[in-house]
């Protein structure tokens, strides 16, 4: 006659524990998704990318919710520093944290932040920011970093920049309702060729010129 093992009844104990938590995490209402948070978004378009992206809504069950996968996902855009994911198994909310890049300037057409990471940002529209071109993301920093030199008044009136390389910067700027080119040269005494550049458009002989070499400030040249 066949002998049949006793199950211990702590092990059938265990076993139903257990299928009821997988039935309770896996496909109970009970554990799912019932809000997505978005914070750090800097515009609206960015946020309903993220939202896209992350392939989230109410009512998903958050064990299938994978943090590190969606954050991967988000990763990838180029305008995010850093993200963050996590669930909240007591409200069921889904927290998505998002570090932006910071755009210092428009380079080439596209945005670029303090470290030289190019990226699109969609829905930005920063008119304040100059406009650089240059042939490498490090002279276009060049560039910003001697925007950001100038005195506050001045800066305003530049429209935009460009660097042919470190000694060779140039820019476009608005004085007296006139479009200026100013051959600016090497990145050094700011202040003197501000000076000279408002000395030279002052003069009545100089109202229609078109460009001014500052790169010798004490011996500039209009054209």
């Amino acid at each position: 006659m066949r002998k049949f093992t006793k199950i211990p009844l702590a092990g059938v104990i265990v076993a139903v524990l257990f299928a009821g938590l997988v039935y309770l995490f896996a496909w109970s209402s009970i554990f799912s998704v019932s809000s997505i948070a978005i914070s750090g978004a800097p515009t609206p378009d960015t946020q309903s990318t993220i939202l896209k992206i992350a392939d989230l809504s109410p009512g998903q069950k958050l064990a299938r919710v994978e943090p590190r996968a969606i954050a991967h996902r988000i990763s990838h855009l180029t305008w995010i520093k850093n993200v963050e994911i996590s669930r909240n198994w007591i409200n069921g909310k889904v927290a998505i944290a998002i570090t932006p890049r910071t755009p210092t300037a428009y380079f080439n057409g596209a945005t670029i932040d303090a470290s030289g990471t190019i990226f699109t940002l969609p829905g930005f529209s920063g008119g304040d920011l100059p406009r650089v071109s240059a042939s490498t993301p490090q002279l276009g920093l060049s560039a910003i970093t001697l925007f950001q030199g100038l005195p506050r008044d001045f800066k305003s009136q530049v429209i935009s920049l460009s660097a042919h390389n470190d000694s060779n910067f140039a820019m476009q700027v608005t004085l007296n309702g006139r479009e200026i080119r100013v051959l600016w040269g090497k990145n050094e005494k700011s202040e003197l060729k501000i000076e000279v550049i408002q000395a030279l458009t002052a003069l009545e002989e100089n109202k229609n010129i078109r460009r001014i070499d500052v790169s010798a400030p004490h011996a500039p040249i209009v054209k």
